[in-house]
This record gives C-alpha cells, structure tokens and sequence, in this order.
C-alpha cells in the first residue's frame, strides 16, 4: 500500500458518531474511556446496558453531543429506592 492509498483509506475512518458511551472517574469528573461511538439509538442503548452489567460499579454514561441520554448512576439510585420504597 503506498501513501495515497494509505490516506485515502485513513479518510473512510469515523471519529465522530452521534451516540456515545463514556466510563468516568468515581468523581463524575472526567472521562476515564471511551467505550463506543454509536449512530443508532437502538445499537448505542444496547451497547450501554452491557457496559453497565460489565462494568456494575463503574460511572457510564450514554450520550448525545452532550446531552447525557443514560447515567448508570441514577439507575443504581432508581434501583436502590424501589428497594425502599417496597421492602419494609
């Protein structure tokens, strides 16, 4: 493969997608990973549960531009109030 072609398949490469999912620091911070770049909703929605059932404890978000479409902390904080709110 010589340079051109080189760059030209370099230039068919995605950077940015409209979906992404992001680990973050314990802080909320900064961005420890980028996990994925998504351009379907249904895809990118799938991909952040998974992250989520991976990674249990760990900051996610699902994002659009910067819009956060999914936060994993507040799942765990929807989960642990209906434990409270049904047990005694």
């Amino acid at each position: 493969m010589n340079q051109a072609d080189f760059r030209r398949d370099m230039s068919t490469f995605r950077t940015h997608f409209t979906f992404r999912v992001d680990t973050w620091t314990a802080d909320g911070e900064s961005i420890v990973e980028h996990v994925a770049g998504v351009e379907d909703y249904q895809v990118a929605l799938a991909t952040f549960r998974a992250a989520c059932e991976r990674w249990p404890d760990t900051p996610i978000t699902l994002r659009q531009g910067a819009r956060i479409i999914e936060d994993s902390r507040r799942l765990r904080m929807a989960w642990s109030d209906k434990g409270r709110q049904g047990g005694p």
